[in-house]
């Protein structure tokens, strides 16, 4: 078993990790490949003659030709896009595994192309002393084992995306709706629950138009935000750019923690509204999300749907389990 890719991205962590993870586990030589023809943020794995694409833009659309391949897992996978060889690769996390072991099994021509740098660096930045932005990995190994009860605390730390920035029209707008859900959904939440950790990433756009809000430095540290994820249980997540999720939701799941989100656009197998999350109305419904607490709040229901996400993050996303899961699907095809 293969895996090829042209060049080693954040996108790609959960995919080169778990890939990691099941060699070591199952005994089998870690062979990872660079091949500059493979796409950007796409990944081959080739099990003896089968090949099984992973595609890890956050876009909707498919970043190279289905046909090409015998099984193809695509992130932010729309309905209408699931069918034939197509399937969905749920939630991408941010997530490491032993990076010292990575090292020793990745070639000079990967590890030393000038493209792979900040990852290889971030990935021996073990203690976030240098790299502190949102795609810092956390190893598999500090994720908690158990779902623990913190008197339902409800966290949203989340950032803003100037539409200045972007020429398209279209994106204009949907940033424009995300930032206004985030800051009003902030400042419900605030006002509401008083054992509530919100706020934004300091940048000039929220210094500009929510001043109330601003995360200090500290605050907005992967690491420390990591560690505010483990002493909460309501997690607070809408979606990112292209109307696809982030890594949030992934990384509340990881956790155990309940989830209220925007609606989800995407696929994502087994993951059902009021089992594993609620759903407001529209990505504009900030005002639902005080009852939706309270739902949750009532008989500690946030525990039971925290014990479900901690299962299904174990079935669907962890490197445990990652590649079982599209290895059983080879088989079944």
């Amino acid at each position: 078993m293969q895996l090829f890719l042209s060049t080693w991205t954040h996108h790609l962590n959960q995919l080169i990790y778990s890939y990691l993870y099941f060699c070591k586990s199952e005994s089998l030589d870690v062979t990872i490949i660079q091949d500059t023809s493979i796409v950007h943020n796409g990944g081959l794995l080739l099990v003896e003659d089968k090949k099984i694409f992973f595609d890890y833009s956050d876009d909707p659309q498919f970043i190279d030709k289905i046909e090409k391949f015998d099984l193809y897992f695509k992130r932010s996978l729309r309905e209408e896009c699931f069918k034939g060889n197509v399937y969905p690769l749920n939630f991408n996390v941010p997530l490491s595994y032993k990076p010292h072991l990575l090292f020793l099994n990745l070639k000079k021509d990967l590890l030393f192309d000038r493209r792979s740098r900040i990852e290889v660096l971030k990935a021996l930045d073990l203690f976030g002393l240098v790299f502190k932005s949102s795609h810092k990995t956390l190893n598999v190994n500090r994720y908690p084992e158990k779902v623990v009860d913190h008197g339902g605390r409800v966290l949203f730390h989340t950032r803003l995306w100037n539409p200045d920035n972007h020429p398209d029209l279209e994106e204009k707008e949907r940033r424009r709706l995300q930032n206004d859900f985030r800051i009003n959904a902030c400042r419900i939440i605030k006002k509401n629950f008083e054992n509530a950790s919100v706020g934004l990433t300091m940048d000039n756009l929220s210094i500009e138009i929510a001043p109330d809000l601003i995360l200090t430095k500290r605050e907005s540290n992967k690491n420390y935000y990591l560690n505010t994820v483990m002493h909460h249980d309501i997690g607070i997540a809408d979606d990112g750019l292209k109307d696809c999720p982030g890594w949030k939701i992934g990384e509340y799941l990881f956790y155990g923690k309940a989830v209220i989100t925007t609606p989800l656009n995407i696929i994502v197998d087994n993951f059902k509204p009021k089992i594993n999350y609620e759903m407001l109305s529209s990505r504009s419904a900030f005002e639902e999300l005080p009852d939706k607490i309270d739902s949750l709040l009532k008989d500690k229901r946030y525990l039971q749907m925290g014990s479900r996400n901690k299962e299904w993050s174990t079935n669907y996303i962890h490197p445990q389990n990652y590649l079982k899961r599209i290895l059983t699907l080879l088989k079944e095809k």
